[in-house]
């Protein structure tokens, strides 16, 4: 089996904040209103790319990944990396066995996250703390948030971490790498390809046999074998013509 790991938002789905070009497709909404789109063309390539298992990986919880109507329907997947890799979903359940494996994997990290939640929730509003697997929290000063957390948790422990706004608080074991790494080996992936844009998939990006990453983190992947895109269009399209190139 040739699988498919990749991230979603910035990557196959883009938020309605973003101006895409040519013909694109709602794809997620909230509350009736639009939140992300999706190309066409990036839909079509990968509803015709039957030599791929497409393997999705995100930082999102299940209820956020739920949102994401086209996985369900025009381009189902029976597998998902939910949480950083902490959580897979299968035919739409979590999968209890791997949940298991997560938290007996990242324990001491798990143990060091609730009391480093406390801390979080003193310096910010919303603590979000998906399956109680990573926390993370949308903050208007995400610079001081960082700072402070950090002088607070254990760093060998946990990744704090500010990514558009956001502060994310990690557990180092759980990451979208050894994620990679156990779905393969569960599931006998004969090649993986991974795609990525930020600094939270490049340990996926380096598991993998393939990597396709944006220019701004390509140098950043240790794969022998990472495939930069050209940054000319738009991301997803660019993924597309790579896994064209690597079928070929």
């Amino acid at each position: 089996m040739t699988a498919f790991f990749s991230d979603l938002d910035r990557t196959l789905i883009f938020s309605h904040r973003v101006e895409l070009p040519g013909e694109k497709l709602p794809v997620e909404l909230l509350e009736g209103r639009v939140q992300s789109y999706m190309t066409r063309r990036t839909l079509a390539y990968l509803q015709g790319a039957s030599w791929l298992r497409l393997i999705p990986v995100t930082m999102r919880s299940l209820e956020q990944y739920q949102r994401i109507s086209v996985f369900q329907t025009l381009l189902p997947c029976r597998y998902a990396l939910l949480c950083n890799g902490g959580v897979l979903l299968a035919n739409g359940e979590a999968d209890p066995v791997w949940l298991r494996e997560t938290r007996r994997l990242a324990a001491p990290e798990l143990e060091e996250l609730e009391r480093a939640v406390t801390v979080f929730r003193s310096l910010t509003d919303t603590v979000r703390t998906p399956a109680d697997l990573m926390a993370y929290a949308l903050c208007s000063d995400p610079e001081k948030v960082v700072e402070t957390l950090r002088g607070a948790v254990n760093g060998r422990l946990l990744a704090v971490r500010a990514d558009k706004g956001k502060v994310y608080c990690l557990p180092r074991s759980i990451h979208k790498g050894s994620a990679l790494r156990r779905f393969r080996k569960r599931f006998a992936v004969d090649t993986a390809i991974a795609a990525g844009d930020s600094v939270f998939d490049i340990p996926m990006l380096n598991a993998a046999d393939f990597a396709i990453a944006p220019q701004s983190i390509a140098a950043e992947s240790l794969c022998a074998r990472t495939i930069a895109a050209a940054g000319g269009g738009t991301f997803s399209d660019e993924i597309c013509d790579a896994l064209e190139a690597l079928r070929l």
